[in-house]
Formats: C-alpha cells, structure tokens, sequence
C-alpha cells in the first residue's frame, strides 16, 4: 500500500537496547491494547467484595473441599477442583469456574472492552490482561481464604472414568489451598506431604483423570506432544535464561476435568441449540496428509497408512516406538500438518479431540468465548433468556475471536524470540549444536539445545557448493558434493550475529569459515 499524505508521529516505544521495552515493542506491533479505558476501571473499581446480595439463590459450597491447581506465578485462579464420594459409590467431580459473568454485563464499557481484546496475551515481562486487574487477578480470582461466585459443572463419574450425568450451578466457593503444578506433582510422586485431605482428593482426582485419559485416546483423540519454551527475566527485564517448561502428570490431572467440562456444556449447548460459540478443529486436507506422508519418505520415518481414515492413521503414527529426537521431529511434521483450531457459530467437530459438541467454557477471566457461553449457561440454569443473539452476531463475535486469538499466540512468540535473541546478542561467538527445524532455498534454521532459541544457517557459507531444496522440502541437497542437510540432522554452530530490530540471529556452521564479503569479526565471532 502507497501512502503520500503527511506523516505524523503515533507513539515513541522506546530504544532497541532497553529490554524493559520489549513486551510493549511487541504489543504495538501486534495491536495489543495496553491500557484500559477510565469507564472500564472505573466499572471495574465499583464492584466489591460478594456479600449476602451476590450470594443469594447460590448453592452455598463453602465448605467443600476446593483447590486450585494452577503455576506457581498464576495470579488468575479461575478454575478450581472438588471430588465427593456419592452414596452410589460414583465420585461427584466439581468444577468451579470464577463466575466472570456476573460482573462483566452485556452492554457495558468493560464488556465493550473485553471483547475488543478478546484474550488475554502473556508476554515474558507480564500478561495483557483481557479484563481490569481488580477483576482477573483479585474478585473474579480464585483465591484461597476468600468466598468467590462460581458457575460450576458437577459431573458423576464411576472408576473407570465413565460419565453418568453432569448439572450446572450457580456457587459461591472458598478454595482451602492454591496448590502449584509442582507441589501437586510432588504429592503424586510421593516426595512431599500434602495435609492428609488435600493429599487423598489430589490422588483420587489422579486416579479419574488417567481414566478419563486412557478413555480419550480409546475413542481417537490424538496424543500430540509440544515444547513450550519460556525466558527467565532480571528486574530489567534482560534475559537470564530460556528454559523448556517440563510436562508434568499434574497438567493433565487439570487438563482431563477441564476437557470433560467444556464436553459437557457443549452437550447441553447443543441440546439447546442456543448461541453458543464452539470450538472447532476441521480434519486435515487430503493435500496436506498427502504432503505429510512424502515428508516421512524421504526422512525415512514410518509411514501413514489407512488411507481415507485419518484419525486412526494419525494415531498409529504416533504411537511408533522412537528414539526421542525421531519423535519430537514427527510430532512436529505431524502439527504443522494439521488445520488451525478456531471458534465458529456451528459445530464443526474436533479434529483433535476426536469429539463434537466442544466449547470453551472454563477461562472466562483470559477468553471472550468462555465468557459469551458462561451467559448462556446462566441462562440455561435459570430458565430466562438474558439477551437475544442473532446467528449473525455470534458468527461475528466468533470470528472476531479467532483473530484476537492469532494475534495475541503471534504476539507470545514474537515476544520469547526477542527475549532469546538478546540473551543471544550476550553470547556472540559461542558454539552451539542443535537440530535443523525448517528450510528454505537460501539456508536452514537450527534450533539450538542451550539456549533453546532458533537462528539461521544462510546456504551462502557453504562455499565449496550451490544448494536446491527437495520437493518434499526437507532437504538441501549439494550439486556437486551432493552433500545433504536434512530436517532434524544434528549440526554445530556458531552465534555469528544477531539482528535485534530485524528479529534475526545469523549462524554458520562451525566448520564453515566466514563468507566472502562479510567479516564476521566485527560482529564478534572468530
């Protein structure tokens, strides 16, 4: 696009060289907003404390025994667990969600606001949040010690994980401990003493969830593994370190009852047929299956089979016994082979999951979507009907919360790649292996072990020789020496240089001299 009119400054974010500027560098970029408007504070700022008002017409739950179980630096609880024993011998499982909806109200300034951002965004130095402060990290927070309003699903599952009814409720909770994922990981693995209650419904929680689990991938759900990798900041906000977030047992211990309730008012959503939003992930194109299936023939990995049944083919893929670097490598293949999960008007089914009638229900403090369908789950429970959406208004809303979703899981990288990259700028010159993770015709990309951070290999380097990318496009294989580099070949690198403004950090192979015409030296490497 061509512009010709005068140009005005918009806004000064600040030096390159400033890491306390960097989430908000990236924020802009990706249209983040930073700064809520005074009406929606000043909404925000009038709500108090629940008193006997809030409480009013609640199943009073105070007494349970509630726990959130969330990472150790969370400060929005807005999902907690309970687990009863029935008088049939089924277990009761509670799942509390912060009752988001009763504060934000359609056709408010905070409403209007929280749905422009859509979601909230969590940069390295600290979340965007989608709501106020006062409401995402203090009255719609499920803190321990404190009365908090609910909505909340209790499910009745027997041992073996099998769903024998759900009901929805209106709840006023009082959680008794935040536990985080490691303490509750402790507990599993018997290293550490939970107070004997607290220990018994975290193993029984356990115990359904592995059910619930085993019963998921039975039934096709794929078992798709990820890295998540984090960086570890100093007060100014400059790299320390960029570390790989373990998976723990007790993320799925949260995963699985979270899963089974957004299942479940996905069922009644469908029953209703009301205005629900859903969350739908379509099952691959043949092209890109296709694509997937040549990819693992020239990497030599096992192939696709049951041609027309994409579920059960996936699912014997991934389960081929492999050495791990083999398997982080197909599992990789095998996500970027996959459509995009996104929120829709209708139900299109859960690729993924294997499973239709899904929704997000469960995080109506960081997503829109979870907040539209807790008010129709209100609506459902008191038998009104609060507001009256069109198909075309929920179509819209969906849509726009697919967007703010892209920009905002954009904007999250964006913002760990500036994060490593200048922990990288502090180590020009040293020696890394790693792992090549893409290619294209001018090089490759490695994905360093130490410090888990991406940089690129340029195939000018190579001097000895002129390079083509395969057809599959997972191979540079040499004209003349035929040499080949390989997606996920091991290699040896060198920092070389890095590009903070342009986001980019240059390697060269460790055996590979300097290419002509440029002098590494003055960048730092030798």
């Amino acid at each position: 696009m061509r512009w010709d009119g005068p140009a005005h400054l918009v806004e000064v974010l600040g030096a390159d060289d400033r890491p306390e500027w960097d989430d908000h560098t990236v924020a802009s970029q990706f249209r983040l907003r930073v700064s809520f408007p005074p009406e929606a504070l000043s909404e925000a700022e009038a709500h108090g404390e629940p008193g006997e008002a809030e409480r009013q017409g609640r199943e009073d739950r105070r007494e349970d025994l509630v726990l959130t179980i969330d990472p150790a630096d969370a400060r929005d609880h807005d999902d907690a667990l309970a687990v009863a024993t029935l008088p049939n011998g089924h277990h009761e499982v509670a799942v509390h969600i912060a009752d988001v909806s009763w504060y934000v109200r359609p056709g408010t300034a905070l409403d209007d606001e929280a749905r422009l951002r859509g979601t909230s965004c969590y940069l390295p130095g600290g979340v965007v949040p989608m709501l106020p402060e006062r409401l995402s990290a203090d009255l719609c927070s499920l803190r321990d010690g404190v009365d908090r309003l609910a909505l909340s699903v209790f499910i009745e599952l027997d041992d073996h994980g099998t769903l024998h009814g759900f009901r929805f409720a209106e709840t006023v909770i009082r959680s008794r401990a935040s536990l985080s994922y490691e303490q509750v990981q402790a507990a599993l693995d018997g290293e550490t003493t939970l107070p004997a209650a607290q220990r018994a419904a975290v193993m029984t929680l356990m115990a359904l969830a592995r059910r619930l689990r085993e019963r998921r991938f039975e039934t096709g759900a794929l078992q798709l593994e990820s890295t998540e990798v984090r960086a570890v900041l100093d007060e100014q906000g400059d790299t320390i370190a960029m570390v790989r977030r373990p998976h723990l047992e007790s993320h799925e211990l949260v995963e699985e009852f979270m899963l089974l309730a957004n299942r479940c008012v996905g069922e009644a959503g469908a029953v209703r047929e009301a205005g629900v939003i859903w969350r739908i992930h379509e099952s691959p194109v043949e092209r890109r299956l296709a694509e997937l299936d040549e990819m693992l023939r020239v990497l030599q990995l096992p192939r696709l089979g049951h041609p027309g049944e994409p579920h059960r083919a996936l699912q014997a893929l991934l389960a081929m016994p492999l050495d791990p670097a083999r398997r982080r490598l197909l599992h990789r293949l095998v996500l970027r082979s996959m459509a995009r999960a996104r929120y829709l008007d209708r139900d299109l089914g859960h690729f993924g999951l294997a499973t239709w009638e899904y929704l997000h229900f469960t995080s109506p403090i960081r997503r829109y979507p979870d907040l539209h369908n807790h008010r129709r789950v209100r609506e459902w429970i008191r038998r009104t009907r609060d507001a009256a959406w069109d198909a075309g208004e929920v179509a819209a809303l969906a849509e726009s919360c697919s967007g703010r979703e892209q920009d905002a899981t954009d904007a999250e990288r964006e913002g760990t790649k500036v994060k490593g990259l200048r922990l990288l700028a502090a180590r020009l010159g040293d020696r890394a292996s790693g792992s090549i993770s893409g290619l294209v015709p001018r090089g490759f990309f490695v994905e360093m072990d130490e410090p888990p951070v991406d940089g690129f290999v340029a195939i000018g380097d190579l001097l000895d020789d002129r390079f083509d990318l395969d057809a599959a496009g997972v191979r540079l294989v040499g004209r003349r020496t035929r040499r080949r580099f390989t997606l996920g070949d091991r290699v040896d690198v060198i920092i070389a240089r890095v590009d903070l403004p342009a986001r980019e950090c240059e390697l060269v192979l460790d055996e590979a001299g300097p290419r002509r015409g440029r002098e590494h030296r003055r960048q730092g490497w030798r």
